[in-house]
């Protein structure tokens, strides 16, 4: 859970908007970052296996018996389930990921919108790009332009 600044008065509204673009901000890099290690698991699952089957297979001579040797040994499809398991998870967690993406920059580009109301005295107006620096600086959002 994230905590402001002393510095920065917010009232309730505000900081449970900015604490949920904080949290949808979050949700989506550890997405990113469990989409790209199973991408990276699967593509370098598939190499090694298929550098396996090349290699074994190759002192094998016609087409059917390399399929026999590939198909009597069950590791073979238990490792060919298993990539394709890890495939399929790199591909829903990618499309979880677009969904959290764009749950964060709808919420993002709401804040931007309705700044004029959640910073209503001018002390607070003036001041609130101390706050948008911070959360740069901070967890990476950008609350100055919508298309960033």
């Amino acid at each position: 859970m994230a905590h402001f600044p002393s510095e920065f008065s917010l009232d309730e509204v505000t900081k449970e908007m900015l604490l949920a673009v904080i949290e949808k901000k979050k949700k989506w890099e550890r997405l990113e970052k469990r989409t790209t290690i199973l991408q990276v698991a699967s593509f370098v699952g598939l190499a090694a296996f298929l550098l396996y089957v090349i290699a074994n297979v190759s002192a094998v001579a016609t087409w059917s018996e390399r399929l026999a040797w590939f198909f009597a040994a069950p590791v073979h499809i238990f490792i060919l389930l298993l990539l394709c398991t890890v495939y399929w998870l790199a591909v829903y967690y990618k499309g979880k990921s677009e969904k959290a993406e764009d749950d964060f920059h709808a919420l993002r580009c709401e804040i931007i919108q309705k700044s004029i109301d959640l910073w209503k005295d001018e002390e607070q107006w003036n001041g609130r790009h101390r706050l948008f620096e911070w959360l740069k600086r901070e967890y990476d959002i950008n609350l100055y332009y919508e298309h960033s």
